[in-house]
């Protein structure tokens, strides 16, 4: 089991507001929504303990509620500082193995992604204990009184954010003997390292930041509506086999000569495949479906399944499609609007989110003299 402790007990006094920063608006839902809704969407976390200030408790349950965030199975009280809140989530838990990963997160870092959450998991099964931070990339000095005293070696240094995680039986002895030393952390993976345990680096994104101050919220704000464009093509010529069926944008059309193609050859679909995956730094339909072909998938919205799952990993969600076809057979247009609805299902967008068109190509190519059809799609992510 994979166990997530939000901690949700700060004050904020930084952010200068009346209200919790946790309730402030960033891109139209409160912070808070975000932290929990990439949790309660990780496949690999299974539970969910929210750790909160008591006089917030009813704000806190009404976002869980409405949300149907169902992994959150106890929201508990904080503590006077943040190690007595994860202390408080740790002694909540009551059917956890030894071996089970419990990861720390901060609820005011909103950013963390799919895959980061999956490293940290898959590092601590491995090591014991995880952090994730990435690389100082500042010079960092050591200042006394207003002088240099030392300059440290930056490729040493790591900035450090959450998730923190370890194993069940290690969290309870770290906290339990941190308590006994009277001892306080400046993190939870400091706890693991003062009783000797060690504790795996784990790189995530940059963009993992926690929102502490107001030029923090203002630099989040940015990042929500940061959008990223992708392009894809791709083209197939028409089959001889008159038993191959003719998918476009998963639609059958029917009546009408299939591609050729070890797939089902939908072209619509291995576009947008393409315009997906380079998008977000992958690479063309054929590096991962020829495998899958070999192993007997050949419907293409399997393909498509498979990079959404990546898009969603890396935190990306899909704003608008664009799709571009070329040929002079079929006729796309009777066929629009069952192609929409299909795309619609498949990417779980709104179908007027989605744009089709089609060109006959005036026999100026081999699609526009009806051998074959050529497909261009465009999409727009946004984090």
């Amino acid at each position: 089991m994979n166990l997530a402790i939000i901690v949700a007990g700060g004050k904020g006094k930084r952010m200068h507001k009346r209200i919790n920063k946790l309730f402030l608006l960033l891109n139209k839902e409160p912070i808070i929504f975000h932290t929990l809704n990439t949790f309660q969407n990780c496949k690999n976390i299974n539970k969910i303990i929210l750790v909160i200030r008591p006089e917030d408790r009813s704000k806190f349950e009404s976002i869980i509620k409405s949300n149907k965030f169902d992994k959150v199975i106890k929201v508990v009280d904080g503590g006077a500082e943040r190690q007595d809140s994860v202390y408080n989530g740790i002694k909540a838990i009551d059917d956890a193995k030894d071996d089970d990963v419990v990861l720390i997160h901060n609820a005011v870092n909103p950013f963390v992604d799919e895959a980061t959450i999956n490293n940290c998991i898959n590092a601590t099964k491995k090591y014991g204990a995880a952090v994730v931070g990435f690389p100082a990339k500042d010079t960092i000095k050591v200042v006394d009184s207003g002088f240099v005293k030392q300059t440290i070696d930056r490729r040493l240094l790591w900035q450090v954010q959450t998730p923190q995680a370890m194993k069940y039986f290690l969290a309870k002895k770290a906290f339990e003997r941190a308590y006994k030393d009277k001892f306080y952390g400046t993190d939870d993976a400091s706890l693991v390292e003062k009783i000797g345990g060690s504790v795996k680096i784990v790189y995530c994104p940059r963009e993992n930041i926690k929102i502490t101050d107001p030029h923090d919220l203002a630099y989040a704000n940015k990042l929500t509506n940061a959008t990223r464009i992708g392009i894809g093509q791709d083209s197939h010529k028409f089959s001889t086999d008159k038993n191959k069926k003719l998918m476009l944008g998963g639609l059958e059309i029917e009546n009408k000569s299939g591609f050729e193609a070890n797939s089902d050859g939908d072209v619509l679909l291995h576009a947008l495949f393409n315009a997906l995956s380079t998008t977000i730094g992958y690479k063309s339909i054929s590096f991962y479906a020829d495998d899958m072909c070999k192993r007997g998938i050949t419907d293409s919205k399997k393909y498509v399944e498979f990079i959404l799952d990546k898009v969603n990993e890396k935190g990306f969600k899909i704003s608008n499609v664009a799709v571009m076809l070329e040929g002079k057979k079929p006729r796309i247009d009777e066929y629009i609007d069952k192609i929409k609805a299909s795309l619609s299902k498949l990417l779980k967008i709104k179908k007027e989110n989605i744009g089709i068109a089609a060109t006959s190509g005036e026999e100026l190519t081999e699609f526009g003299k009806g051998r074959g059809m050529q497909c261009f799609a465009v999409v727009t992510l946004k984090s």
